[in-house]
């Protein structure tokens, strides 16, 4: 829906914690069994209204509408980013104004616009990388080979942890469009 607001403070990086309190009683004793749950902290959107760029542009789709926040991904009513339709080496990236390690990136695939057209089986061979410089954005953090879904978060984990102040995405198959995209990492 145009203008959804899904809540971008929440990433996956926590972990379930199941925790099972047994309750016994031995003879007249009641006695409770409890665990101290230590949870990961949640961690932010750093990519959430840093400068962003890309290779090019098609019409007024430019880079920051992928981290302004807006989870629309109807392109014409919410403005997704979007390079030129010629541009045969695209790519999008983020300056996060500080070194973070970097954990994980999330990308926000279009849905179905106004019209009624879907291309977001164009989302594929995504390669997602980190680096210290403008320069210098060639460290992996992740790859996904699509195709991506209509709406589809898809979450690329950062094994490694690069470290880095800019995060690029990339492909090689056609432009690239991006409606959202979330960042996670921890400040160095």
């Amino acid at each position: 829906m145009p203008g959804t607001n899904i809540p971008t403070d929440v990433c996956c990086t926590l972990r379930e914690v199941q925790t099972n309190l047994k309750h016994f009683k031995k003879k007249t004793i009641a006695s409770t069994i409890q665990y101290k749950v230590k949870a990961l902290p949640v961690l932010s959107d750093i990519a959430l209204g840093k400068p962003a760029a890309q290779s090019s542009m098609y019409l007024n789709y430019a880079a920051e509408s992928a981290v302004d926040g807006n989870r629309g991904t109807d392109i014409i009513q919410d403005l997704c980013s979007h390079t030129d339709t010629s541009d045969t080496n695209p790519w999008w990236r983020v300056d996060l104004e500080a070194v973070y390690s970097i954990t994980m990136v999330r990308i926000l695939n279009r849905g179905m616009d106004i019209y009624g057209i879907d291309v977001s089986d164009r989302l594929r061979d995504v390669t997602v990388t980190v680096g210290l410089t403008e320069s210098d954005i060639n460290t992996p953090c992740g790859f996904f080979a699509g195709p991506g879904s209509l709406s589809q978060l898809v979450a690329i984990d950062c094994p490694t942890s690069p470290f880095g102040r800019y995060v690029q995405i990339s492909m090689t198959t056609e432009y690239l469009s991006l409606c959202e995209v979330d960042v996670f990492g921890v400040k160095v």
